[in-house]
């Protein structure tokens, strides 16, 4: 469907295609778009927003996302580690469940009401990071940055401060009792 390699501007609305190659998306629109299982292969977002789309299963391969609001959309089982920085996105109103997040600078990176189950932040920079209202059922936090990062609205975290840097990380009760389930006590 996209004839060209360069669009400005754009709205799309219910597209379908299964493979972009090499497009760059400079301040476009996606409505309503599937593009579950499709390959992206070295595109460009910048300034995008997705609105109510499904990108399940998509693979990106050398791809940039910089400055791309995804709102209301469904993100199942991406693998994220293969974008090219810059890499600035806000997930609001989504459910990225059985993602991974490996080894990307998501420093300030916003979730808000989003369900984040089952997904790793593997050596990632989560710094002053928010996490407004998620849940994280099932999450995986291995060797972070983790420092001034908020999840005092979020719910279902099991974060091991032994393997994560929380410095002046923000977490509200009773959810942050889920800490003490990590140490070798007993709780009665």
């Amino acid at each position: 469907m996209f004839k060209t390699n360069d669009y400005w501007e754009e709205e799309f609305t219910e597209y379908k295609d299964k493979y972009l190659d090499a497009i760059y998306f400079d301040n476009c629109t996606f409505i309503k778009c599937d593009f579950s299982k499709t390959v992206f292969d070295n595109c460009k977002f910048t300034e995008c927003t997705f609105i109510n789309c499904d990108l399940s299963l998509a693979k990106l391969k050398s791809c940039t996302f910089n400055d791309v609001n995804f709102e209301n959309s469904k993100l199942l089982g991406i693998s994220w580690s293969s974008c090219v920085e810059p890499f600035d996105v806000k997930f609001d109103t989504c459910n990225i469940s059985q993602n991974s997040f490996h080894l990307l600078d998501l420093r300030k990176m916003k979730f808000i009401d989003s369900l984040i189950s089952d997904t790793g932040f593997e050596e990632c920079n989560l710094e002053s990071a928010v996490f407004h209202n998620c849940s994280l059922d099932q999450s995986v936090f291995i060797s972070n940055n983790m420092k001034k990062a908020n999840f005092e609205t979020s719910r279902n975290y099991l974060i091991d401060p032994k393997s994560n840097d929380l410095q002046k990380a923000q977490f509200s009760l009773p959810e942050a009792l889920s800490f003490l389930s990590l140490l070798p006590i007993k709780l009665k």
